[in-house]
């Protein structure tokens, strides 16, 4: 390993440069250092800066998100969509208002928040939605907008990463209601503490300046002017959220130079993204091609299949290498607030969690160096090749098993620490040695009874449908690394060739296979994989033989137990065709990102395996099914009537 032999180097430095400090000298020699002229004089620049007709200053971005939620109405009672995938001030400016901030997942690869789910998250108490430009990469905004409007909806954009981002043309800070920015000491242009709200609309301008200084009808800082007047009146209960002129004028020294440190750290990224694309242990950021990217983040992810250490220990590593990175962001339903005040748990927002589980943000800004960027390179180059995961060799074989030496390098029995999977002797619990197999039997042999009429049904509408056999068949690899045949409902033109990997959309599949996909009547052939003693009713889903290969020692416990027909991992991705349709590489994404995540929530099963458990898994996957509960609805849209055309697994079917 590497050892620090330069001076260590911060996530972020911000750049003030002679200019600045002039800047805020003349004001503390003028005399005036609170919100005056220099004040006024920022928000003109920076309103003619980004195109809007107005722009409030205020001495945050949290405040810029408060009056402006303030100034469109929100109150108590009210709901506000907010993505999971952000900094805690976005969500707690709604809770400010006596709101109700509404979380919804993030888009793959782009990680902003997502316009079907903040769609399907739209209930009758909803006024308005935040959409938060991630990283400075814009927002798909024309679908949220549209969205927005023809619901009544107001859009109110949190820019505090998007200084100088372009949506298809149009600068941040000219396309909702009301933009928000930032001018933290790490954001793209700072005033060391210090916000701006744009709009265009004059009506919300003059409630939000009134509101940022204790709710006073007239331009407060004048009162000790020539021009002023010591009589006042406050309209309503404000608040203290005014911008000083000695941040002011820091401000218009750094607008002035905005652009230039754009260009520097567009030039950082694109080294960054040259240099690392030739390491396959590292996810880099993506960019849609309609937008301009401010790159107030470069945060790339760790890829579970190519490195043998988690996230943590590659910042520790590049930490001993006298290198800082952070971490944007936790998302606010795993912390405790969200958690127990509003009901979020982990899971809800896999897509969200699964970037926080690996992302760092590397450092990037205008006054860094040649040099040190070269430093950070090098360092996660060695990273790469010192921790990079030796590939698994597996030999398809014998009934017996796939994994040549299973029974020598995979210990049969629970993993570490199953309590509940356990007896007090130490031993399996009767349930999952005897028991199991009965609920399997007697929930399979009734299933089938009950569906009869519904398979015959299935059966003569695939047959009717197109050509082909009625069931498709496919090795899959089950209890012990054993290989057996599962089946289904064939929803595919027969002989269909190309990726394992379906989505929705696939032209593949058959009108009669969407339906049954939608409906999950595909799955009903496995009772009988069931009835044959290859799967359980509830156990981890079962996945083709090139998947398990590439499985890690820790994750191959999940092959101690039966395969399921449902799985708690089936429940948190049953949107998974769809998240799979936003990818152009829908294989590497799968086997990077989904399977690892899905193989963690089954192993927590496989741990804590038991009766209860197992009832409640059963329940909520009969909840899932029936309409205007789906798991779709989890992720904002509780008892809204939505369903999602989707796939509880991976089509890894090509029928």
């Amino acid at each position: 390993m590497q050892t620090v032999s330069s001076p260590f180097l911060p996530f972020h430095v911000p750049l003030i440069e002679e200019d600045d400090m002039r800047a805020v000298r003349e004001v503390m020699e003028s005399g005036w250092i609170t919100t005056g002229p220099k004040a006024a004089q920022f928000e003109q620049e920076f309103a003619r800066y980004t195109g809007a007709r107005q722009a409030v200053a205020v001495n945050s971005g949290t405040a810029a998100l408060h009056v402006a939620l303030e100034a469109i109405g929100v109150g108590e009672g009210d709901e506000v969509i907010v993505p999971t995938l952000t900094f805690a001030a976005t969500a707690e400016a709604v809770v400010y208002c006596k709101a109700r901030p509404v979380l919804v997942d993030c888009e793959p690869e782009i990680f902003n928040i997502d316009p079907v789910q903040a769609e399907r998250a739209i209930t009758a108490r909803t006024r308005a939605m935040v959409p938060v430009h991630f990283g400075g990469h814009p927002c798909d905004m024309d679908p949220l907008l549209r969205t927005a409007r023809a619901r009544g909806l107001k859009v109110i954009e949190d820019a505090a990463h998007a200084l100088p981002a372009r949506y298809r043309g149009r600068m941040i800070g000219t396309l909702g209601d009301i933009t928000c920015f930032s001018f933290y000491a790490t954001k793209s242009i700072t005033t060391g503490e210090g916000g701006m709200v744009t709009t265009d609309d004059q009506t919300w301008a003059d409630r939000m300046r009134v509101m940022r200084l204790h709710g006073i009808s007239k331009d407060a800082w004048k009162r000790y002017t020539a021009e002023g007047s010591w009589r006042y009146e406050i309209l309503a209960p404000g608040f203290k959220y005014n911008l000083t002129d000695m941040q002011a004028a820091l401000g218009l020294s750094q607008l002035a130079k905005c652009h230039s440190m754009w260009a520097r750290r567009r030039l950082l990224a694109e080294r960054y993204s040259q240099a690392l694309s030739r390491l396959d242990a590292f996810e880099l950021p993506a960019t849609r091609s309609d937008v301009g990217h401010a790159w107030h983040l470069y945060a790339i992810r760790i890829c579970p299949g190519e490195l043998s250490v988690h996230r943590d220990r590659v910042i520790e590593e590049l930490k001993e290498r006298g290198i800082g990175t952070s971490v944007h962001f936790i998302p606010l339903h795993l912390h405790p607030y969200y958690r127990d005040r509003w009901g979020y748990r982990p899971g809800d927002f896999p897509v969200a969690e699964d970037y926080f589980d690996r992302c760092i943000s590397l450092p990037l800004y205008p006054a860094m160096s040649d040099e040190d960027q070269a430093r950070v390179i090098e360092a996660l180059t060695d990273i790469a090749h010192r921790f990079r995961r030796p590939a698994i060799s597996v030999l398809a074989g014998s009934e017996n098993g796939i994994f040549s030496g299973m029974n020598s390098t995979y210990p049969a029995g629970p993993a570490p620490g199953a309590k509940a999977a356990q007896s007090a002797e130490g031993g399996e619990t009767w349930y999952l040695g005897t028991g199991k197999r009965l609920l399997d039997t007697a929930g399979a042999v009734i299933a089938l009874a009950l569906a009869s009429p519904l398979i015959v049904i299935c059966a003569l509408a695939v047959r009717l449908s197109s050509r082909g056999p009625i069931l498709f068949r496919q090795r899959r690899v089950g209890r012990g690394g054993r290989a057996f045949e599962l089946l289904k409902f064939r929803t595919m033109l027969d002989g269909s060739t190309g990726a394992q990997i379906t989505a929705s959309g696939d032209t593949r599949i058959t009108a009669i296979g969407r339906w049954l996909r939608r409906t999950k009547l595909d799955e009903l052939p496995q009772l009988i994989n069931v009835l044959k003693g290859e799967m359980s009713l509830v156990g981890p889903r079962p996945e083709v033989p090139e998947y398990v290969a590439g499985y890690r020692e820790e994750q191959k416990r999940v092959l101690e137990r039966k395969p399921g027909i449902t799985s708690p991992a089936s429940l948190t991705f049953i949107d998974e065709e769809r998240l799979l349709a936003a990818q152009t590489d829908r294989e590497g994404y799968y086997r990077r990102v989904l399977l690892p995540r899905k193989l963690e929530i089954d192993l927590a099963y496989c741990r804590n395996a038991g009766l209860g458990a197992d009832l409640r898994i059963i329940a909520a996957t009969v909840r899932s099914l029936l309409p205007g509960k789906g798991a779709c609805d989890r992720s904002g849209a509780r008892g809204s009537g939505a369903r999602c055309e989707t796939e509880r697994e991976p089509g890894s079917e090509a029928a």
